[in-house]
């Protein structure tokens, strides 16, 4: 090692002393820029990808080197990593093109891995090859699945109902509002549940819910004679149900209450449990202890029968799914509550785990390589000889993909992943093994789309030996499985319940398995298997959290409003070890909201039983009328709604510990809350940031903490909600790809990270959601939870692949949609009625979430023109000769634009040649697709200034007028508003969440305030991660940074720098200037770099980077025409790669070659630059 650092260190030495040598004699360096970061399909090194012609890309790295651009270009395509058998050449190129050039060799054979190089030669007559060890590897291609079955769990009958006479027994104390207990019960859709009540009557009753098929029926009856409010109310009371054939007799305190009599014939012993409810009226607590069920034969009475089942809580575990033990004057006993609506805390019946699948083969004779492709009908994770299955790299390590195969959808498609497993089979005896739960499949989060379909899996090894001879291992009825594994329940909103006394070594050859059963087929799903595209999710270890603080609580105590506050016993530092009591809480704060899961270390008796919760916020104070759900500084779930978002852990007593993380869910959280069964000890906790693995490609700095904060608190809304596909938010039951939240926030994603292969996945997604009449959906894939043809979300099929083509460069997506593109279009054109025929998509939503309504008609007409206007562009984009279809459709889309346009004005602009429609939003749309007569603009521009500074200096936007704001604004020249808006605190305003403490773009302006606590929307609408208003950070990079793409040469090709300083001269109250902003995106040619400082007398220096093969303009500001600009301390007409254009809107329009400069501006007596003012002229 020490060697190879000193021969690198020469290199580089000599490197260096050779081009400052040629430099001082005024002569070229010999040495040649570097080819690197070679993609294909807009991927490094991708496995298992089902592409006939693979399009490769590269970028030309030259330092600080001016004036460099790529002349030609050879690609070479070989079947082995030594570079020895060559397949394919594209020969010497004459081109400068390096982003997606294809493959257009021989045909590409299956399941093979081929390495590439490409050289370079630039503008110097310098010529490179790349170094790096690049490949890819083809799926199955058309080979199919050699007989490869979907199997599943055969299925099982439900248990025969047991004893009709028994009692159930326990002692209870209500908290608050009510005690329910539930028996009788098959399952949470199908119980008895009888509710001790002193909530809203004036004297307690009994309630009495039947249950069926997930819908109740009640009856009442009155205990007003036998107990009062007071003495139901936090006091121990022993109940006793009796129940004989059809009748219950219900007794507390040995007292006779209530006799009932059911017709059901559905009064057998089933499971017992607890049910509380929570509402903005409702919000019930209880406690039990010493419950026992008795059961009766014919004929027994009293002390005759048998006890089938005793719970007091005093030992390790128990047997009930939720609720958290706590100690009670003495005794322990389960407290259960619920956050948000019905929670049921049920008895385990004898469980069944997830899935798992299981196939036995041999190997016979020496391996050349084994390959597995598979996918499943749910999420699933793969195993083979005991190891999990994951991705070798190139180093040889290894990284998992997780929540395979990801969401599409699975009406019409599924992906299967492809696994090198070469050095994991071995020859002789062998086992495959899957496990599957439900995913995006089976869980809530499908809201019944595809029915209630049974859990699958399908898979096919591919064994190839060295002596030529293929073999293939594929799913059917001859594999075996079974549901006794650790993973008891997995479900993307409700969290994972895992009991590792149940752990084996099952998909290991010497493991026993003859009680496994045979699997039956699975003919549930009817689309195509596909290969899988993007990036996968996995673990983003350079994200880790590791808490900031641990805070341990007993308990509450009053605190003059509804709930209290917790008790606090104790507070650490939050990578202490902790020792957690039963009773007690920790609540772990990770300090930034995030999305994934936990990873923890943990000591205990084998049966104690975790429960973690997740949520993003703390209750503050615990009142009711902050809509908080909780004594103040406990977690705060309310606002998930349905979605459970728990993890469960049984513990299976290791001397040395255990560790844990789940693999069947992800949570969204700032906080986690760990409550214990028994004492355990926990000597490590991390917070695993978990989401698709997408490369960050842009850095943004300023002089303002908070716009910092800002920025991170978007890139971390990015992070959270990129997870197989963009999700509005990741926590409560959606978690869905909303499409105007993906278009509208697009731009603002490109620039953060390299999105292209991302997007491209997520757009197949929105066309295989299309409807057959051409609407797109509201959120892709589609799910039923709501509809289609919305404006601005539908619209996202025109949008969001003119954005990636913008800051990609790819016509790909371009021409992969297109055809989708004009259904949709027709589509819309056949929304218009007798009166108008451009009324465009529906309006459902309009400027969603604003402050201020805006005609939601207004919004689709706009939006109509937008796409109309993008449509002629992207045929433009497409079209390779004059009159080919695509100049034809880019005629008539403009054509369409011009109609909608007049139309638009005599429907919406009044006699004063204003829209009729009078809000911030119906102004910013007006002025951004240019549909005001062109004498109005100007009064127009004063109108929308005069509407935000009445307004306090503040914007009242939702999604649509957010996201076009700033962008808006500075275009028609209030740069000084955006600031003004920028830094506006008061709300609503970007930074008036981060005063609330916010550390990710929230779904509300006010989601949280500390004047008045939770937003209170009634549908609990409230999310504290989603990213839609960080669209505003396009503009930050854009302007404030000044690196803008040119969509005329897309991918910054030909880079548009255009830094906006903080100039106003005047400030609202409580704002001062951003005096530094520092800016860089990596695009598709190498890092762009820009970075302005404002100095003392009012102008700026200024620094900017051009990657290698690609130009800029740049519109440098300056304070006056004769300002004296210089670059690296040269005049402009000395300094090599510049080019002086002249003056334009007070700016300096210079074009750069490629390289990094440094200019600066100073007060001048006459034309800078020696020039005199006519020179100067644009």
């Amino acid at each position: 090692m020490k060697q190879n650092l000193i021969q690198q260190t020469t290199v580089l030495f000599c490197r260096t002393l050779l081009t400052c040598g040629l430099g001082l004699w005024g002569l070229q360096p010999l040495v040649a820029a570097e080819v690197e970061r070679l993609r294909t399909e807009a991927i490094k090194n991708p496995v298992g990808i089902d592409v006939k012609h693979p399009a490769f890309s590269w970028t030309l790295e030259a330092g600080d080197e001016r004036g460099i651009s790529q002349k030609a270009y050879e690609i070479n395509v070989f079947t082995d990593a030594a570079h020895t058998r060559k397949i394919w050449s594209s020969g010497r190129m004459t081109s400068d093109q390096q982003i997606d050039i294809p493959y257009k060799g021989d045909a590409l054979a299956p399941s093979t891995r081929y390495y590439w190089t490409v050289t370079v030669w630039d503008n110097k007559g310098r010529k490179a090859t790349s170094k790096e060890n690049a490949y890819f590897e083809t799926g199955l291609l058309d080979t199919g699945w050699n007989g490869a079955r979907w199997i599943k769990t055969p299925t099982t009958e439900p248990p025969k109902p047991t004893a009709s006479h028994y009692t159930v027994e326990m002692d209870f104390e209500i908290e608050r509002q009510a005690a329910g207990i539930i028996f009788s019960a098959s399952d949470k859709n199908n119980l008895f549940l009888w509710s001790i009540d002193v909530r809203d009557k004036k004297t307690p009753f009994l309630r009495r819910h039947i249950k069926t098929d997930g819908k109740f029926s009640y009856t009442d009856t009155e205990l007003g004679t036998t107990f009062t409010h007071e003495e139901l109310t936090g006091k121990l009371h022993h109940l006793k149900l009796d129940v004989n054939d059809s009748v219950v007799r219900t007794y507390i305190d040995g007292k006779l209450v209530d006799t009932y009599e059911d017709h059901s014939g559905r009064l057998h012993n089933g499971l017992i449990g607890f049910r509380t409810f929570h509402n903005t009226t409702m919000d019930e607590k209880a406690c039990f202890d010493n419950i026992k069920v008795t059961t009766f034969d014919d004929g027994q009475t009293g002390e005759q029968g048998t006890v089938t089942f005793t719970e007091d809580f005093e030992g390790s575990g128990h047997d009930f799914t939720d609720g958290v033990v706590i100690r009670k004057a003495g005794n322990r006993m389960l407290c259960v509550s619920s956050t948000y609506e019905e929670n049921c805390t049920m008895q385990n019946p004898q469980q069944q785990g997830i899935p798992l699948f299981r196939k036995a083969f041999s190997v016979k004779g020496a391996m050349k390589s084994a390959k597995i492709y598979a996918s499943a009908l749910g999420v699933f994770d793969l195993f083979m000889n005991g190891s999990r299955v994951g991705q070798t790299e190139a180093d040889g390590t290894v990284r998992y993909d997780e929540l395979k195969p990801g969401w599409t959808d699975y009406r019409k498609e599924i992906n299967y992943m492809t696994y090198d497993v070469t050095s994991l089979v071995r020859e002789g005896s062998n086992v495959i093994g899957a496990q599957v739960s439900n995913g995006w499949w089976g869980g809530a989060i499908a809201h019944g789309v595809y029915g209630t379909p049974s859990l699958g899996f399908i898979a096919k090894l591919r064994i190839e030996y060295e002596d030529g001879r293929v073999e293939n291992v594929v799913t059917g009825t001859d594999w075996t499985c079974s549901t006794s594994g650790p993973v008891i329940y997995g479900d993307i909103y409700n969290g994972e319940t895992y009991d590792a006394r149940r752990e084996s070594n099952w998909s290991a050859p010497e493991y026993d398995a003859s009680a496994w059963i045979p699997c039956m087929e699975n003919t549930d799903f009817n689309g195509k298997i596909t290969a899988f595209t993007g990036q996968p999710v996995r673990i983003r270890e350079f994200l880790r959290r590791t808490p900031q603080t641990i805070t341990v609580y007993e308990g509450t105590q009053p605190g003059g409003t509804t709930y209290g506050t917790i008790h606090v016993v104790r507070s650490l530092e939050g990578t202490a070890p902790l020792s957690l009591k039963a009773g007690e809480t920790a609540l772990f704060d990770m300090g930034q909201n995030m999305v994934g899961w936990i990873r923890f270390t943990a000591r205990g008796a084998s049966g104690t039983k975790l429960r973690v919760k997740f949520g993003e916020m703390l209750n503050d104070n615990g009142a009711a009328e902050r809509a908080n759900d909780g004594p103040g500084g406990s977690l705060y779930t309310y606002n998930l709604r349905t979605a459970g978002a728990t993890l469960n852990y049984t513990m299976k007593g290791a001397e040395k510990g255990e560790i844990f993380q789940p693999s069947t869910t992800f949570f969204g959280f700032r906080y986690c809350e760990v409550t214990t069964s028994s004492d355990v000890e926990i000597t490590a906790l991390t917070g695993e940031v978990v989401g698709s693995d997408i490369e960050e490609s842009a850095t943004f700095l300023t002089s303002h903490r908070d716009v910092n904060q800002l920025y991170s608190n978007i890139l971390w809304g990015q992070r959270g909600n990129f997870l197989s596909i963009p999700t509005d938010c990741p926590q409560r039951d959606e978690r869905l790809g909303w499409s105007a939240d993906t278009q509208i926030f697009a731009r603002a994603a490109s620039y953060n990270a390299d999105t292209r292969a991302f997007y491209h996945k997520w757009m197949r997604d929105l066309r295989l959601s299309q409807r057959e009449d051409g609407a797109y959906p509201d959120m892709a894939p589609f799910c039923n939870f709501w509809g289609y043809g919305n404006a601005a979300w539908g619209d996202a099929g025109v949008i969001v692949p003119w954005t990636v083509y913008v800051m990609f460069g790819d016509r790909r997506i371009l021409a992969d949609n297109y055809a989708s593109m004009t259904h949709y279009m027709d589509w819309l054109a056949a929304q218009g009625d007798k009166e108008y025929r451009y009324n465009g998509a529906g309006t459902g939503m309009g400027d969603w979430l604003a402050y201020e309504k805006t005609d939601a008609r207004y919004v689709s007409v706009c939006y109509y023109a937008y796409v109309a206007r993008l449509m002629g562009k992207i045929a433009s984009a497409l079209s390779e000769a004059p009159t080919d279809r695509y100049a034809l459709d880019a005629q008539k889309y403009n054509t369409l634009y011009d109609d909608i346009k007049a139309e638009f004005q005599k429907r919406y602009i009044n006699d004063e040649g204003q829209p009729a429609v009078s809000t911030q939003t119906s102004y910013l749309l007006a002025l951004q697709l240019n549909l005001l007569p062109e004498k109005s603009v100007e009064k127009a521009i004063g109108i929308l200034r005069e509407k935000i500074v009445r307004n306090g200096y503040r914007l009242n936007t939702g999604f649509v007028g957010t996201g076009i704001l700033n962008q808006t604004l500075s275009q028609a020249g209030l740069d000084d508003l955006a600031f003004d808006l920028l830094l506006q605190r008061e709300n609503p305003s970007w930074l008036y969440s981060i005063d609330q403490g916010a550390t990710t773009v929230w779904e509300r302006w006010d989601s949280y305030t500390k004047e008045g606590g939770f937003n209170k929307h009634p549908w609990i609408m409230n999310s504290f991660n989603h990213y839609s208003y960080g669209a505003v950070s396009a503009w930050m990079f854009g302007r404030m940074g000044g690196i803008e793409p040119d969509e005329r040469q897309p991918g910054f090709k030909h880079v548009i720098l255009q830094p906006t300083p903080d100039f106003r001269t005047e400030f609202p109250d409580g704002q001062e200037r951003i005096t530094h902003v520092q800016a860089s995106h990596r695009s598709g040619y190498g890092l762009i770099r820009s970075e302005w400082q404002y100095k003392t007398d009012g102008r700026i220096s200024y620094t900017a980077t051009v990657p290698a093969n690609s130009t800029a303009t740049l519109y440098l500001p300056v304070c006056h025409p004769t300002d004296r600009i210089t670059e690296s301390g040269k005049r402009l007409k000395k300094a090599k790669g510049v080019t002086f254009r002249g003056m334009k809107d007070g700016k300096a329009v210079i074009e750069l070659q490629s390289g990094t400069y440094k200019f600066d501006t100073e007060a001048g007596k006459t034309a800078s630059d020696g020039m005199t003012k006519t020179d100067r002229q644009f």
